[in-house]
């Protein structure tokens, strides 16, 4: 039984390293607080974020992509239109975007309107009118808020002057007051036209180990394995699973929550023996997570699968900055456990020990990766495949007990596992 489980996690664990690969070479998130306010120029943004790792256009609206040390998420990204932010959404918890009460109405120089340092000067089409207040997702007050005296963002002095720095303590000129738009035109214009990359599928990093990487609040998945045939016998068998996220992985500390049903395809059918399993996660930087869980901490219908308590790191190495480019990028992953983790002598002589276990990933292309893992009984590998870019739906097909020191020879395993937010990204 406990190799079924093995096979299951081939289905989830793609969805636990989400973006962590996809998320193209950058600098460390930076401690400092970063506040994008509307009205704000393109060369504004890049002198206070940087140069942006990418660019897209839609119609009117540019977006400007920044990765966010989230690993798990899509890229933080800021809306241009005409040559003005006009809104943006960022999981760094160091960035955060302002309303602005009024809009400078003087039209920008050219070269504020560059999105690169290497693209040519261009003028702005028009000038946007201003965000009401519930279309931007405000800083809060109280430590973060870089302005804690109440004075409005508006009143801020910009990084960029129109016609160069600004001086010190030199005036500057009001604002002119631009009318209101329509709340929800302006909503439906924001959160309709999403940036085509907003979900990736990635292939998996391990097969059987788990990785430092969870779901967190808004974030669920759902995952189903087959294998040809259990240990020392010639029966198939088959297994699901369902989990979902709690907490902020990259704030504070994610809560990964998985319920897995065992021997569906024989031995009572589905959910008659099952396991209730948590992970501990926490994002430390861009490409570093570390996790402590317990599998089948909760089980019922006479589960064999065994409680399995472990802990685990996980580093992305990123080869290349582009994710699209062959061998981009290869996934670490290194803990220690007891339960199944055991090597097999110790679990036939049921000796309470701890056992070493890890996994790596190459992505050899954006929609596949090879893995090899081992699991502290015996070696596992294969090849994971995300078919659909936009969809994290991902195929896993290998094999288990390749060197045959536990069980009794090699056995074929495929997963595979969808997964999905259960609530809108502005709850979190």
């Amino acid at each position: 039984m406990p190799s079924i489980r093995t096979a299951l996690l081939a289905a989830a664990l793609p969805l636990l390293v989400h973006a962590a690969a996809h998320a193209q070479g950058s600098p460390p998130p930076r401690k400092r607080l970063d506040v994008i306010t509307q009205g704000m120029t393109p060369a504004q943004v890049r002198a206070l974020l940087g140069e942006p790792i990418r660019t897209s256009r839609d119609g009117r609206l540019t977006y400007l992509y920044y990765a966010n040390g989230c690993v798990g998420c899509a890229d933080d990204y800021v809306v241009v239109r005409d040559c003005r932010v006009v809104g943006a959404r960022f999981d760094n918890p160091n960035r955060y975007v302002a309303r602005a009460d009024s809009m400078d109405a003087t039209a920008p120089p050219p070269a504020e309107c560059a999105l690169a340092a290497a693209e040519p000067a261009r003028p702005p089409v028009r000038l946007p009118d201003p965000l009401p207040a519930d279309s931007l997702r405000h800083a809060p007050a109280g430590p973060r808020d870089l302005n804690p005296g109440g004075a409005p963002p508006a009143e801020r002095r910009p990084l960029v002057a129109p016609d160069g720095p600004t001086a010190p303590g030199a005036p500057e000129a009001p604002a002119a007051a631009l009318p209101q738009q329509d709340p929800r035109a302006w909503r439906a214009q924001l959160t309709l036209r999403r940036p085509v990359t907003h979900l990736v599928a990635v292939p998996a990093a391990s097969i059987s180990s788990p990785t430092a990487f969870g779901s967190q609040q808004g974030e669920a998945f759902v995952g189903a394995a087959y294998q040809a045939r259990t240990r020392f016998t010639h029966l198939s068998d088959g297994a699901f699973v369902l989990g979902f996220g709690l907490g902020d992985r990259q704030r504070y500390v994610g809560l990964e929550v998985a319920a897995t049903s065992y021997s569906t395809l024989r031995g009572g059918g589905p959910l008659q023996t099952g396991g209730l399993s948590f992970k501990l996660h926490r994002a430390l930087s861009e490409t570093w997570g570390a996790a402590v869980g317990y599998e089948n901490a909760l089980d019922w219908g006479g589960s064999d699968a065994g409680h399995s308590p472990y802990a685990v790191v996980t580093h992305i190495f990123r080869l290349k900055p582009d994710a699209t480019q062959p061998v981009s990028a290869l996934a670490a992953t290194l803990g220690v456990g007891a339960g199944r983790f055991r090597t097999e002598r110790d679990v036939v002589a049921n000796r309470k020990t701890a056992n070493v276990f890890g996994a790596v990933g190459l992505q050899v292309f954006e929609p596949v990766s090879v893995t090899a893992d081992w699991n502290g009984q015996d070696l596992f590998a294969g090849v994971s495949v995300a078919p659909a870019r936009r969809i994290p739906f991902v195929v896993t097909a290998g094999f288990a007990d390749i060197t045959r020191n536990a069980g009794d020879g090699p056995r074929f395993i495929v997963s595979a596992a969808l997964g999905f937010r259960y609530l809108p990204p502005f709850f979190f």
